[in-house]
């Protein structure tokens, strides 16, 4: 179930310079989020948070994570602890498919909640 150790965290990593297509990247994550996880937000049980790995003290989630450019990524957080996350390398691809975007970002959070 659901308490405040358990959750899935969105994260979207961006750095101090942002492309078109970055803000498109996070703009479609939060929407996708807030719209078919409406519930799960009110609940805890997904977070959504935006971070710039490039601000003093963000600098361990680019080891964290292996990141090498803007990404989103899922992490499953239980007894507060992280057991697993994914690096969702494929919105690149779907970038001119908002809504093949908006599927793939919510079918992956989608496994990731019913592993809570």
């Amino acid at each position: 179930g659901t308490t405040p150790e358990n959750f899935v965290a969105v994260y979207y990593f961006h750095g101090n310079f942002r492309c078109a297509n970055c803000h498109n990247i996070e703009q479609y994550t939060k929407e996708t989020i807030e719209k078919d996880f409406k519930k799960e937000l009110a609940s805890g049980s997904v977070k959504f948070k935006t971070i710039n790995v490039e601000t003093k003290g963000n600098e361990h989630f680019t080891d964290d994570y292996k990141l090498y450019t803007k990404s989103v990524v899922l992490s499953l957080v239980k007894n507060g602890k992280e057991v697993k996350f994914d690096n969702l390398t494929k919105v690149w691809e779907h970038l001119r498919d908002k809504e093949a975007f908006r599927r793939y970002i919510k079918n992956e959070v989608e496994k990731y909640l019913k592993e809570l």
